[in-house]
């Protein structure tokens, strides 16, 4: 039994806050011919309504084919690239053990590394990038948040400041805290956070041979099931059900 993520989509209230002022006139259906001046046409947006939201539609073309998508959330895809991983890590650290063992069918012991460094590097950095992503889309378009700092700021502010300001802000605006509410969850995180910098950094230990042992150790004792939870925790304190898992037979 493997586990999948469901796809969700990004939408915007009817101005409930005073955000995403949106006034859409009502049209009559269009043509064939009307659909495709309009979806060629940069300044016409596809809508659709439901449930008292409003929801992006992507116009897109591939190889010559026109063709429209209800808009993905992204970090929904971001989230399942790192929900993929976790098994991968799993069978990857089966293989190195097997290599320790010297079984016959085993690969060499750096092979059987390099594999559970490259799925434990896709999962930290998109786990993350879930978490990140998601941060950034819940800053508001047309308010000020004064921060801990006690300074305000807008979203091209923040939108490029570090994890830590990117929280506040949307513990501010959303008056939710989940560093509060699972100060463990919290903690690990951060965890996630200090190994998705040290990956994409890889600063060098000076003065040494092996340079990046500490990491590659890091690498080897990374909890992803622990660490996907978390995500998911995360993401769905601040936004209910925008990541959702279902089980499926390969």
């Amino acid at each position: 039994m493997k586990k999948g993520t469901k796809i969700t989509h990004k939408s915007y209230p009817f101005n409930a806050d005073g955000d995403h002022d949106i006034n859409i006139p009502k049209t009559p259906p269009l043509s064939e011919e009307e659909r495709n001046a309009a979806f060629d046409d940069p300044e016409q947006l596809f809508f659709q309504i439901a449930n008292g939201k409003l929801y992006g539609v992507n116009k897109l073309i591939f190889k010559g084919r026109r063709f429209t998508i209800l808009e993905p959330n992204p970090v929904t895809f971001y989230f399942s690239l790192a929900m993929d991983a976790q098994p991968q890590i799993e069978h990857a650290h089966l293989q190195l053990e097997n290599s320790l063992n010297n079984l016959k069918s085993s690969w060499p012991i750096e092979v059987s590394y390099s594999y559970i460094f490259r799925v434990s590097a896709l999962f930290v950095i998109t786990a993350f990038t879930a978490c990140e992503a998601f941060l950034n889309q819940h800053l508001p378009d047309f308010k000020e948040i004064q921060l801990s700092d006690g300074k305000f700021y807008t979203k091209k502010d923040i939108v490029y400041a570090k994890f830590d300001k990117k929280l506040d802000a949307v513990n501010r605006y959303t008056g939710k805290n989940f560093s509060k509410a699972y100060p463990h969850k919290m903690k690990r995180l951060i965890y996630l956070k200090n190994l998705r910098n040290e990956l994409i950094h890889l600063k060098e230990k000076q003065g040494l041979a092996a340079s990046y042992n500490v990491i590659y150790q890091n690498v080897l004792d990374l909890d992803a099931r622990s660490l996907i939870n978390t995500v998911k925790s995360f993401i769905n304190y601040y936004e209910p059900k925008l990541i959702i898992n279902y089980n499926y037979n390969s």
